[in-house]
């Protein structure tokens, strides 16, 4: 398997054509314009930006909001619940810690560990959030930290085998037996994705976390994750492989992001207009998911009147963008923070495909299109030991 680590910066290569887009963009972001639906049953479909059946109200909402944290040790179990030990056999039982980041009210004392939430301004839509190889959650503080500033709730589980901690406790190290016994997990990390937003349901349902009712809007769900875990959350929304876990879910997705992501888990591509939207983003220097192979996802993940969009790092390397490394840092934040608020319909007001684009338009760090091709994506050599 493919290692997921930073390379180092090798300069600006080719800009990947830009497509502009026909929306305009709306004025007025002071106050805005909560066109989010009144209830589950009226939630618009997929790809859709607006649902017809959707109450709008006017609320202020602050600038940005603060970073509240609560923790849960979940453990799951059955046919898909079992970790992998450093020799590569099989432990029964998944223990699955998993954090949730939520929006507070920005000020001193109001954020951190058990927070007030700021349910006044909610329920908040959720990003669940699939880590990469050999890293945490805490890998992508920065990033993460900006949804949540943005208004949204992030669940971000730690897969139990290929997470940096397991790794330095196994004595797994990029390229030996260990490391790749424990990267093999990534095949059950789909059913993980499953898992967890089954017990993000019952938290919600049944008042289990007293802390967070209210404060989620458990059926405006999208999806996201970077190398291993963007071939993850990909794979359970668009491969053959994964159809029952993903016809499991308790609430389907509306929006998927793909960070340095590949087709790597099997299966085929099951897209349909139903299918949710795809925003894939992709270093071109990147040498551990090269430009070429992160293309080739994209076009295969394809149908008449789906939203997608494929936006190009120029010069960046796999890892760095998604945890605060300037220049690109700021426009994945940018571009990500725009794409859920327009598929899960959250504080929508002034956003569309055109602010999309404008956010992923940077002179020399990045371009944005829908039309990516071989004759716009540059070649890379793999770089083994990224």
């Amino acid at each position: 398997m493919r290692r997921r680590r930073a390379l180092s910066v090798v300069g600006v290569l080719a800009l990947v054509a830009v497509i502009a887009a026909s929306c305009s963009i709306a004025s007025g972001l002071g106050t805005k314009r909560d066109t989010r639906p009144g209830t589950d049953a009226g939630t618009s479909g997929p790809g859709s930006t607006a649902g017809s059946s959707s109450s709008t109200t006017t609320t202020t909402f602050p600038a940005s909001f603060g970073v509240g944290l609560e923790s849960f040790a979940w453990t799951e179990q059955g046919p898909h619940a079992f970790t992998v030990s450093p020799t590569g056999g099989e432990r029964p039982g998944r223990k699955l810690t998993t954090q949730i980041l939520y929006p507070t009210i920005a000020g001193s004392g109001s954020t951190g560990k058990n927070a007030k939430p700021a349910s006044q301004y909610g329920p908040f839509p959720v990003i669940v959030f699939a880590h990469g190889f050999d890293t945490l959650p805490s890998t992508y503080a920065p990033l993460l930290d900006a949804w949540v500033r943005a208004g949204f709730v992030v669940v971000a589980p730690i897969f139990p085998d290929e997470n940096a901690r397991t790794m330095a406790a196994d004595g797994g190290t990029i390229g030996n037996s260990i490391g790749e016994a424990l990267e093999s997990d990534q095949r059950n990390e789909p059913h993980d994705i499953a898992f967890v937003l089954h017990q993000l349901t019952t938290v919600v349902n049944t008042g289990a976390s007293g802390l967070l009712k209210g404060a989620l809007k458990t059926s405006d769900v999208a999806i996201a994750g970077q190398s291993d875990g963007g071939n993850v959350v990909a794979a359970l929304a668009y491969s053959s492989a994964f159809t029952r876990a993903y016809a499991s879910l308790p609430v389907t997705p509306k929006a998927v992001a793909v960070f340095s992501g590949e087709w790597q888990l099997g299966g085929e591509p099951t897209v349909s207009t139903k299918s949710p939207a795809l925003l894939q983003i992709q270093s071109d220097a990147d040498g551990c998911v090269t430009p070429k192979v992160a293309l080739k996802m994209y076009l295969s993940l394809q149908a008449p009147g789906l939203q997608h969009w494929f936006v190009t790092l120029l010069g960046a390397d796999h890892l760095g963008p998604f945890q605060g490394q300037l220049p690109w840092s700021s426009v994945v934040e940018a571009v990500t923070t725009d794409f859920f608020k327009l598929e899960l319909d959250w504080q929508a007001a002034g956003v569309s495909a055109a602010t999309l684009h404008t956010a992923a338009t940077a002179g020399n760090v990045s371009a944005i299109t829908t039309r990516a091709g071989d004759d716009t994506i540059p070649s890379v050599s793999f770089n083994g030991g990224c």
